[in-house]
């Protein structure tokens, strides 16, 4: 059974990768030169916070175990809370597509450097969903910087 602490994080990834794929339709609809990275993106993000409340579900089964380890449910929730600011800046036209694809980078190197999906133990079949969650992400910040370095850096073509 999930601990109290448990239930806030995985309700609060969920409600991240949600926040995030919002986000990336956002800046899709702000930054049209870029849209298809970021419809694609947001697809996908959305596609992960179904991943994580159908393994919160499966917990309840005895199917997945999370142990949450350090990561703690204000520390997503403050992830969560700059998610939502950025996504007022862009809507108030205080942000340019470069800082857009900072942020996309930033934000996907950080679920990566956290290694969020790890303190998931799955049943083997659900291992795949793991896998893609971790492989999508890293693909997400990898696909964020080649487009960043096709900008030029510190020249800003962007």
């Amino acid at each position: 059974m999930l601990q109290e602490q448990q239930i806030q994080v995985l309700m609060r990834m969920h409600e991240l990768e949600k926040s995030i794929g919002e986000l990336y339709a956002l800046f899709s609809g702000k930054f049209p030169e870029y849209s298809e990275l970021w419809d694609h993106l947001s697809r996908e993000e959305q596609n992960h916070a179904e991943s994580v409340r159908k393994l919160y579900q499966e917990s309840y089964k005895g199917m997945v175990v999370f142990d949450e380890g350090n990561i703690k449910p204000e520390g997503v929730q403050s992830v969560i809370d700059y998610v939502k600011e950025v996504g007022c800046s862009a809507e108030r036209g205080h942000m340019t597509a470069l800082k857009a694809l900072e942020v996309t980078h930033d934000l996907e190197s950080s679920v990566l450097d956290r290694s969020i999906f790890s303190h998931f133990k799955v049943a083997i079949q659900f291992i795949d969903v793991i896998q893609a969650l971790r492989r999508e992400t890293q693909m997400h910040a990898v696909m964020a910087k080649e487009v960043l370095d096709s900008c030029g850096g510190v020249t800003r073509r962007c």
